[in-house]
């Protein structure tokens, strides 16, 4: 089992990730969606959030011995970096939702009107827990360690800024599937439009990583998108939709910025080359 994960890391960590994260999930959406009689309590997700995190560890460990694990965690709790890229990753978010609401406002001719029954509902202790520590600290770190800890580095080793996006972007898409499915009010729009976010978010991302190889970072702005997009939703659909349109005009932005640039394979990620993925 060691030679098969030093042989494939990325495939070793991209099936430890979902079984981790599916064991958990799965039984939760079976019993919302009544394919079977239990109701398991949806806290579960917290645990299961944390599946790449734990896939990484593992894989970086079989793959590295100590040495792949601590540098994963190094990464996550270092907080030196440039001065611009913390702003960037601390305010970029919440100018994003800045922004969705003056284009509102614009396009409206009239100030939006707040939804008051969501804004009340996310102002209580229940909501703003919900979205500050589940939505925001949660899975940013249950996730970063793994999506860009482990994945985007490797892949990032023998193939460009956009290539290695694509390839991660379905992984990271479908890994979200039965959360998704555990609600059953959300339908196939809502995925589709789930699916151009998690897209966006994942160029945001690895241009994060690119600069600054930094972990900590990304799971800064991985929770501060998610509050600013519960932010957006709690406040009106029109102010969240835009918002969402604002991060995709950003992506494609980046990826402009890529196809002139053509940022290559990159080297000193601090894992091994040579390894297949």
């Amino acid at each position: 089992m060691t030679a098969f994960i030093r042989n494939w890391p990325l495939l070793s960590f991209y099936v430890l990730a979902y079984a981790f994260t599916w064991v958990f999930v799965v039984p939760v959406t079976l019993g919302e969606r009544g394919i079977v009689s239990w109701r398991l309590p949806h806290q579960l997700e917290y645990i299961a959030a944390f599946g790449p995190f734990v896939a990484a560890m593992l894989v970086a460990r079989a793959c590295y011995g100590r040495a792949g694990p601590a540098t994963i965690l190094s990464s996550l709790t270092r907080v030196r970096a440039p001065l611009g890229w913390w702003s960037f990753a601390l305010l970029s978010p919440f100018l994003l939702l800045v922004i969705a609401y003056l284009l509102v406002w614009l396009f409206a001719g009239t100030v939006p009107e707040a939804d008051e029954g969501r804004l009340a509902e996310l102002l209580t202790t229940a909501g703003l827990f919900d979205l500050i520590i589940i939505t925001g600290v949660i899975q940013g770190w249950g996730e970063e360690p793994g999506w860009r800890g482990w994945a985007i580095p490797l892949l990032r080793e023998r193939r460009g800024s956009l290539a290695a996006t694509l390839l991660l972007f379905p992984v990271w898409l479908f890994w979200h599937l039965p959360f998704f499915l555990g609600r059953p009010e959300f339908g196939w729009p809502q995925f589709a439009g789930f699916s151009v976010g998690i897209l966006s978010a994942a160029i945001w991302l690895t241009l994060i990583y690119d600069a600054t190889r930094n972990l900590l970072l990304a799971v800064v702005w991985h929770a501060f998108v998610n509050i600013a997009r519960g932010m957006a939703q709690a406040f009106s659909m029109a102010v969240f939709l835009a918002m969402s349109n604002a991060v995709l005009v950003g992506a494609v932005l980046i990826i402009i910025y890529w196809l002139i640039k053509r940022p290559g394979p990159t080297s000193g990620s601090g894992f091994r080359q040579g390894t297949q993925v």
